[in-house]
């Protein structure tokens, strides 16, 4: 295990010093200090699960980088001990192990994303408790992680019914009513400090444009290959007024933001079913990093030209999305024969998975659920993915070893 974090050490070090991309954790000092003096932030633009990570270490000012490090190396190391605990076949285990330190755009995001390395610690530590059958307990990184991600909300509330249901079904010691309550009360009681702080109940302000953006009618030549923020708000494209300017549809809704994604969606049927098929197939099918292009490209004013800023095209950036090409390819294919082997020789032979790793299927599975309402890129779900690793390698170890036996 130390050897597996040093190793991870080396790997996020040098991720480090290759990016061209600074480290982003410092967006958070503003809110974190303001926590640390137990004062509230002072917007909920984004929500304040970072900065409550970040809390224990603004005496690292402003070298953050060493923020970045301890939480992938202590993620690496819960990770470990997940492959560790699932997987008896060594090969395998090294295989699920090389899928964390071997995946250079997953190791990227961590350094430069201002969430991403936070969002990996506190959904391993959200598995390693389930295998640890402590669903009680997981709730509580889980809910951290919804204050990172509002993404998980919807797993979240839906975790604790999934758990009850499957008790029910295989007949074990249900979960106490307040396991199912509690997701519940914790968003009710969000909601209340949002709005004695802000307000309004929203859990994160950006919904409104982010929901604009998901829904613009050029969404869909923006993904998967160009990155949406940059391609849309450039040229005016981003201004509600061209979406609302003569329109009477849903006037009760306050937000511009998200009453322009709403009329966006009624006025512009073909293109909501053009994002819709876009988000769904770069969700689950899509190999190619999501957006594909680094660099800055983006919709003319006139909308009838796509505008070529800068390419920021580098060999280090081409291998890596190489190598993700390869990493998801991999995924894809092995994911769909693990399915393949649950369904039609697991439950022939009446065989089960280990302890409560079957769960680690929801993450990815329920963040569709925001992937499509929303939108999607790779940096959203590559955290989740990661959760399907040992998974499908532990399938295959459970098959394997059965089909030795007979």
């Amino acid at each position: 295990m130390l050897l597996y974090g040093a190793v991870n050490f080396l790997a996020i070090f040098l991720i480090n010093r290759l990016s061209d991309l600074p480290v982003l954790l410092g967006n958070w000092e503003a809110k974190a200090i303001a926590l640390s003096q137990f004062h509230f932030p002072g917007d909920n633009f984004y929500p304040p699960g970072s900065a409550i990570l970040l809390v224990p270490f603004l005496w690292l000012k402003p070298h953050y980088e060493w923020v970045v490090f301890f939480y992938f190396v202590i993620a690496s190391l819960i990770y470990f001990s997940i492959c560790h605990k699932l997987i008896e076949n060594q090969k395998l285990r090294l295989i699920a192990l090389g899928a964390l330190t071997g995946n250079p755009y997953l190791l990227w995001t961590c350094n430069s994303g201002q969430d991403t390395v936070f969002e990996l610690f506190l959904l391993l530590s959200f598995g390693a408790l389930l295998l640890r059958k402590r669903p009680g307990i997981a709730l509580f990184p889980l809910y951290l992680l919804c204050l990172t991600r509002p993404a998980y909300w919807s797993l979240l509330l839906l975790f604790p019914i999934i758990v009850f249901i499957r008790a029910k079904q295989e007949r074990e010691e249900r979960p106490k009513s307040v396991f199912i309550v509690a997701p519940f009360a914790a968003l009710a009681m969000t909601m209340v400090l949002n709005i004695a702080a802000f307000g309004a109940p929203n859990l994160a302000t950006e919904s409104g444009l982010t929901a604009h953006f998901s829904h613009n009618k050029y969404y869909y030549l923006s993904m998967p290959k160009f990155d949406m923020d940059v391609f849309l708000s450039k040229g005016g494209n981003m201004d509600p007024a061209l979406v609302l300017t003569n329109s009477t549809k849903f006037k009760e809704v306050k937000d511009v933001e998200l009453r322009a994604a709403l009329v966006s969606i009624v006025e512009n049927p073909k293109s909501f079913f053009l994002n819709t098929l876009q988000k769904v197939d770069s969700y689950f099918f899509a190999v190619q990093k999501t957006p594909q292009l680094p660099g800055s490209y983006y919709l003319s004013k006139d909308q009838k030209s796509i505008i070529i800023e800068n390419e920021r095209l580098s060999w280090v950036l081409l291998l890596g999305n190489a190598a993700y090409f390869v990493y998801r390819s991999l995924l894809l294919i092995s994911g769909i024969m693990a399915l393949t082997i649950f369904f039609f020789y697991f439950r022939k032979r009446k065989l089960k998975l280990p302890n409560n790793v079957g769960y680690f299927l929801l993450p990815f599975f329920l963040g569709a659920i925001p992937g499509v309402i929303y939108y999607t890129e790779s940096r959203f779900k590559i955290v989740s993915e990661l959760l399907l690793v040992p998974l499908i390698l532990v399938v295959f170890d459970r098959y394997r070893g059965a089909d030795a036996r007979s």
